[in-house]
């Protein structure tokens, strides 16, 4: 009797494991789907604020540079800010550009990610390197996903690491993809590392995802970011 009692409770207790179990992977699945909403509108503000730099103040600076351009040659004092009106006016358009890369959609991941290393490194004293071998059509989420994580690797890699060497590597096998960003710079310890270098925000973003990254780093021995996200 004892016996029949400690098997239907034994049965009872799995059940209502079974149970919250299964209103855990409801919540976790309705929280990484709010998350996903919240990335996208993300970037969709992004993007609507690039396109107000490049068709406002871009199209204010273009016009301003071609006006002091003009008169340039007559009084050189306006040779100089025609000089600093075009720098402006290459920022802004860079910062639209980094805001909301329009290659992404136009081209794909893989050129995306080219022009990024290209923008980002172009006047910076470090060498990087760019190896693809994937072969998957991606999502439109995953590639702003892998995206996104890259250009805040590299950005941390250029405002925080003082390397020499970078190299991003990206990759597919059978439907998962992955993102590896290695420099050989100053490193960090994970414990003395300040929430604000951005690895939180790749962090969450990631997880949104039920993508898995991985930091490996270590001081003045340099870093590795990896990504791998299943499609």
């Amino acid at each position: 009797m004892n016996a029949d009692h400690d098997r239907h409770l034994l049965a009872e207790v799995k059940r209502q494991q079974a149970v919250l179990q299964a209103r855990l992977d409801d919540e976790q699945y309705n929280l990484n789907e709010l998350a996903k909403r919240l990335w996208a509108q993300q970037e969709s503000e992004k993007a609507k604020l690039s396109r107000e730099l490049h068709d406002g103040v871009g199209q204010l600076l273009t016009g301003l540079t071609r006006r002091l351009q003009s008169i340039s040659s007559d009084q050189p004092e306006f040779r100089e800010l025609a000089q600093l009106s075009q720098m402006a006016l290459s920022d802004v358009r860079q910062l639209s550009r980094l805001m909301s890369p329009t290659i992404l959609d136009d081209l794909g991941l893989v050129p995306a990610i080219k022009w990024l290393c290209r923008s980002l490194f172009e006047h910076e004293d470090c060498h990087y390197e760019c190896q693809f071998d994937c072969t998957l059509t991606l999502p439109k989420d995953i590639s702003i996903l892998v995206f996104r994580i890259a250009q805040e690797a590299l950005v941390n890699i250029i405002k925080h690491a003082q390397a020499s060497k970078a190299r991003v590597l990206l990759s597919s096998h059978h439907q998962t993809i992955r993102l590896d960003v290695i420099d050989n710079g100053l490193g960090f310890e994970h414990k003395e590392v300040e929430k604000g270098i951005g690895l939180h925000s790749m962090q969450d973003r990631a997880q949104a995802f039920n993508a898995q990254l991985t930091i490996y780093a270590k001081a003045d021995k340099g870093s590795r970011i990896t990504l791998t996200v299943a499609i």
